[in-house]
């Protein structure tokens, strides 16, 4: 029996018009407008089309010519697993056509993925940004989340002192990444202790850190799904604006309550 039209068609969109082993795309398009385009795939035989063919010794009962015994590849590689077919025994090519197929499923599936305020969640324009003050909180910060966003000043500052926070701002996205995988309780009070000697040294360069959690959701992919993803977000504050800041907020509440400053 010759291959069927049906049987070509689906082939050819279940690999996705690509070769299964190094993904070449099978049909060359024209150069100019009174050609054709140059169709390079073949389609191999899994078990062989006659007994006497590449991995005729292994028992097979059906339709040899049907789509599921097929294996759509470049020219080069069809040769490839035709000469050399004990390197490509039948199971070696089962799991390369079903290997190549399921790629090309997700491939065509797969949505690009996006990261946009969760909805569920609190807005995060009501969402202030709350002074740090230990090590503890920086780490519940840290380690609760799945994405890091700091943000800085250099106002008044030395690249020196400039360095050394964005070393340390490094730092703590590495701690992000590292969260779920300390199991351990002294793993754990060892990174706490880390966040503590972080925001002294963040303190050493001038700077007081803020942080706030926002609930994102992660959308795309393969899954239809979305996903909550919460961020971290710190805010690196210079010292003096700190104190600026506490100025004010007495001065508001002063005002607020009928007292003189």
């Amino acid at each position: 029996m010759a291959i069927s039209d049906k049987s070509m068609k689906i082939l050819w969109a279940l690999s996705g018009g690509c070769c299964a082993i190094c993904r070449t795309e099978l049909v060359i398009p024209r150069e100019v407008e009174k050609d054709d385009h140059s169709v390079i795939g073949e389609m191999a035989h899994i078990h062989p089309q006659s007994p006497g063919g590449p991995r005729g010794n292994a028992p097979f009962t059906g339709n040899r010519d049907h789509h599921s015994n097929l294996v759509l590849l470049c020219g080069n590689h069809h040769k490839v697993v035709d000469d050399q077919e004990n390197g490509w025994p039948v199971e070696r090519m089962k799991k390369l056509k079903a290997d190549h197929e399921a790629w090309v499923t997700d491939t065509l599936t797969r949505q690009p993925l996006s990261m946009s305020v969760d909805p569920s969640g609190p807005d995060p324009k009501t969402i202030e940004f709350y002074l740090v003050r230990s090590g503890t909180e920086l780490w519940a910060l840290i380690s609760s989340a799945c994405s890091f966003l700091p943000s800085y000043s250099e106002e008044n500052r030395t690249d020196e002192e400039v360095e050394q926070l964005l070393v340390l701002l490094d730092e703590l996205r590495d701690w992000l990444e590292l969260g779920d995988t300390l199991e351990t309780l002294i793993e754990q009070r060892n990174a706490r202790k880390r966040m503590d000697t972080i925001l002294e040294e963040c303190a050493n360069s001038g700077y007081f850190l803020y942080s706030r959690k926002i609930k994102m959701r992660v959308a795309g992919g393969t899954d239809p799904i979305p996903m909550t993803w919460w961020q971290a977000e710190v805010r690196a504050v210079p010292v003096e604006h700190f104190f600026k800041l506490v100025e004010e907020r007495l001065k508001q509440r002063n005002d607020e309550s009928g007292c003189s400053s």
